[in-house]
């Protein structure tokens, strides 16, 4: 298969720190004929001519809409997907972008497809994201904290008002934690500075040191990376009420812990997997299990692929 592949974010210093941008990218391109282009394909027909690439799909992966680019391009011609990532910043122009550029299907990471699809009158599918099996793997370490925590607080201005379910769970969970001198915490968790672990490696090693790993949602209820990095590891996937389109993926008491939006198990459910190993370390091999089986970035190319080959059968008929 040929893919024409913009995005000006895949394999950049941007994409080192936060992988997901190359993730499925570079599983296609270990299988496929893929040409990657970061700049904004004004003129598809130019491009394909100067290239002598003839695609048979175009995708406009995550980072597409980092060029802040809404306007129309010249007829693509050609079966296409984008995909829609942060919906918090710019929805309307983004899903106006698909519809002027008759887009031929919208993939998301976010819930909501069926309202994406009502007002673009695009067929819009989940597309979950995976992890790097070779970074996240349970590493079989000593246990040094109960639970842990890292990430930005998200009560930042770059949110609009109705982004979560639930307003600053993290600096609220921060303060159930704080206030527990019978646990050991990891925490780093911030707006005004870097929250991340440095390196990915670091980051692993962490989540595989502590017991349990908190995660909760992003904007819109879009299940970030974090969820799989954490069930792949060895570590308990502590995590707010997962979404209804979601429910077929993790799931609670088999494969993570479910705490409520407004924390009011959390404290008692906390407790429990911290003084049960048993019932712990059955979630958490499940979880394993699942996780390498089925969420690994191959896995996530092999089902983009498949939803092309879909588009280009129904182009045929």
């Amino acid at each position: 298969m040929k893919i024409l592949y913009v995005d000006p974010v895949v394999q950049t210093g941007t994409s080192s720190n936060y992988k997901y941008y190359d993730g499925v990218y570079n599983q296609l391109a270990r299988d496929h004929s893929v040409m990657l282009h970061r700049g904004i394909p004004y003129n598809i027909e130019h491009l394909i001519t100067q290239s002598n690439f003839s695609p048979d799909v175009i995708i406009f992966g995550l980072g597409w809409f980092n060029h802040k680019y809404f306007g129309r391009l010249s007829d693509i011609g050609i079966p296409s997907i984008c995909v829609l990532f942060k919906p918090q910043n710019e929805l309307k122009e983004k899903l106006n972008f698909c519809k002027i550029n008759k887009i031929d299907k919208i993939l998301t990471p976010v819930p909501g497809t069926k309202k994406i699809e009502k007002v673009t009158g695009i067929k819009t599918k989940l597309f979950p994201y995976g992890f790097d099996e070779s970074v996240f793997f349970d590493r079989k370490m000593e246990k040094e904290y109960d639970i842990g925590f890292s990430g930005a607080l998200h009560e930042n201005k770059h949110y609009p008002t109705g982004a979560f379910p639930v307003q600053n769970i993290r600096t609220k969970i921060g303060d159930i934690l704080t206030k527990n001198d019978k646990i050991k915490v990891f925490w780093s968790s911030s707006d005004s500075r870097p929250a991340r672990i440095p390196s990915y490696e670091e980051y692993s090693k962490t989540i595989n040191k502590s017991k349990i790993w908190i995660a909760t949602q992003a904007a819109f209820g879009d299940i970030t990376p974090r969820y799989y990095e954490v069930a792949a590891t060895g570590t308990l996937l502590f995590c707010q009420k997962i979404p209804s389109e979601y429910r077929g993926i993790f799931k609670d008491g088999v494969n993570c812990v479910e705490f409520s939006n407004d924390l009011a198990d959390f404290n008692d459910k906390l407790s429990f997997y911290l003084n049960n190993d048993k019932d712990r370390r059955t979630i958490v091999e499940n979880a394993k299990t699942f996780f390498h089986d089925n969420y690994r970035w191959s896995h996530r190319a092999d089902e983009l692929v498949a939803t092309i080959r879909g588009m280009l059968e129904d182009e045929n008929k």
